[in-house]
């Protein structure tokens, strides 16, 4: 058999590529930083969302709510502006407004309790009053603790009028017939493969990042050097080149998929998802039922992309026509984004996005039938025949090699 040979061949000289080795060593330790320090400042975002500084303007129109809010455990500011107010109104003037406005757009205060003077005198004789909750909604970590604080003014609000209906002699039960109890279903691991999706979507970027530098050196790189040409001189069946190329492109999108799975699921262990409520338990069987489901993808990429490289002139074009096929893996995550159902036996047969289904499942502590692993595996090895047949029969023309 010749292709073993070809394909050692092809591994020492990618072996010696510095682009190549560098394609299938720095995204496996790229992916799994991204992932920690991405989780990480989502844990350190909810944190401060726990500490919660309330500054207020005219707090002392409205002592009973302040207090509740400080014993709900939010900490009030009380704020005094510079702005003089209008001793003949009994409401804020535009100037006072435009202060507060100009406070939270110079980040003085991401947000602020506006409370009118009228507060206490509408809510003792149990009319209701509007304050104002000035927000910067934009700000990633001012949405979640004015949302805080929305809930908790909106209880008080509630509270407020329950004993308004007592004090009058009525059930406050009169106004709210109905209780919504809601009772999460999901499963510990559930409800961490829905923070987890974009792991899935990092182990088959790996498959097409790790293996891209040699395909294209063995391609595109080789017509580029003129060092394709002596070696389809020899007597040896165009397809069993292309087998040895492929096969050594495959070692290297495997190796880098492999590090990509085990390192991010390593990053994931390192974070403190307990923080957030969330149990991280991912074993050595889910661990090897990811490299089961992924690997065939590891034949895939390779393939498709040494098809592509041989129509270009040179390492730079090669580049450039790969550099779209990059988006492929995107599809599948887009999909999922916007997809309302579970998976179906027909995406098995869809190049990714069955693998990314299984991934999915498998992340969620489910066992999918094996017939989903058999179906999406052989025939992603079937797609990757037609392009490794597309690729030995497009060296059979002359116009090919030698353009």
């Amino acid at each position: 058999m010749m292709w073993p040979i070809i394909a050692r061949k092809e591994l020492k000289d990618a072996l010696r590529d510095r682009r190549a080795l560098g394609a299938m060593l720095l995204f496996p330790f790229m992916g799994p930083v991204m992932i920690y320090f991405m989780f990480n400042m989502i844990i350190d975002i909810a944190d401060e969302a726990g500490d919660v500084t309330l500054p207020i303007v005219g707090a002392q129109y409205a002592q009973d709510l302040v207090d509740y809010l400080q014993q709900s455990g939010i900490d009030t500011e009380m704020v005094e502006l510079e702005t003089p107010a209008d001793p003949e109104q009994d409401f804020y003037t535009q100037a006072q407004l435009d202060e507060i406005r100009e406070a939270i757009r110079s980040r003085r205060y991401d947000f602020l309790l506006l409370i009118p003077p009228e507060f206490d005198e509408l809510i003792s004789s149990s009319r209701r009053s509007n304050i104002e909750l000035h927000v910067e909604s934009t700000r990633r970590t001012a949405a979640p603790k004015a949302g805080r604080v929305r809930n908790l003014i909106e209880a008080w609000g509630r509270e407020t009028a329950a004993l308004r209906l007592i004090a009058r002699g009525v059930n406050p039960d009169v106004i709210n017939p109905v209780t919504v109890v809601s009772i999460d279903v999901a499963s510990q691991q559930s409800r961490v493969q829905s923070i987890l999706s974009m792991v899935p979507f990092f182990v088959i970027m790996a498959a097409f990042i790790c293996g891209m530098g040699v395909a294209v050196d063995v391609t595109a790189g080789e017509r580029e050097r003129k060092s394709l040409e002596p070696l389809l001189v020899n007597p040896v069946p165009r397809y069993v080149i292309v087998i040895g190329k492929w096969m050594a492109a495959v070692i290297f999108s495997a190796v880098g998929l492999v590090l990509v799975t085990i390192l991010n699921f390593f990053s994931l262990s390192q974070v403190p998802l307990e923080e957030v409520g969330i149990v991280f338990n991912i074993g050595r069987l889910e661990i090897l039922g990811v490299l089961v489901t992924t690997l065939p993808l590891a034949l895939f990429a390779p393939a498709i992309q040494i098809f592509i490289g041989i129509f270009a002139k040179s390492f730079k074009d090669a580049q450039a026509y790969l550099s779209f096929l990059m988006m492929l893996p995107m599809v599948p995550l887009f999909y999922n984004m916007f997809n309302t159902q579970d998976r179906e036996f027909w995406m098995s047969f869809v190049p990714m996005l069955g693998h990314h289904m299984l991934l999915t499942d498998v992340v969620r502590g489910e066992t999918p039938e094996i017939i989903d692993f058999l179906v999406a595996g052989f025939s992603l090895l079937g797609y990757s025949m037609i392009f490794v047949y597309g690729a030995a029969q497009l060296f059979k023309r002359e116009r090919i090699i030698f353009s």
